[in-house]
């Protein structure tokens, strides 16, 4: 079920919910495709709302705006954003327990305000929706894969 385009334009505080439903697929091949490449750590989002904004988020966004945090780099990531030394600590340690096979870490910052949510329980895991992602490349990008995506 889609939401209404109000929850898209900053008439819900859900907004979280929101951005992670329309984009699970395209989170957990981040998140999937970053482990794979790296290692443990966790999905960073800066998720930017248009007033235009459609129901859901394209997939330019969260191609340009997505981005694989090392475990060695989040400490500095998190001293970026000014969290509080025992959140910054609970998610440095967090970093290192989490299932990436079965759950993503993810931090997402929407006109300042932070967000930090371990999704678990998912209905698709993350090596599925890489699968997927690379089964049906030209739904979600439109580049060709030979512009260095991989598979």
């Amino acid at each position: 079920m889609r939401l209404p385009i109000s929850v898209w334009q900053g008439c819900s505080d859900d907004w979280q919910s929101a951005f992670i439903r329309e984009n699970i697929m395209t989170l957990g091949h981040t998140a999937w495709q970053g482990y794979l490449t790296h290692g443990r750590g966790l999905l960073a989002c800066k998720v930017a709302v248009t007033e235009r904004a459609l129901p859901s988020m394209s997939i330019d966004f969260m191609r340009d705006n997505a981005r694989y945090v090392l475990a060695a780099e989040v400490a500095a990531c998190l001293n970026r954003h000014d969290l509080k030394a025992d959140i910054a600590n609970r998610l440095i340690s967090k970093v290192q327990t989490y299932c990436p096979n079965q759950e993503i870490l993810v931090f997402m910052e929407r006109k300042g305000e932070i967000t930090i949510s371990l999704l678990t329980n998912l209905a698709i895991s993350p090596p599925n929706c890489y699968q997927q992602v690379c089964n049906r490349w030209e739904e979600f990008y439109l580049e060709p894969r030979s512009a260095g995506k991989s598979s």
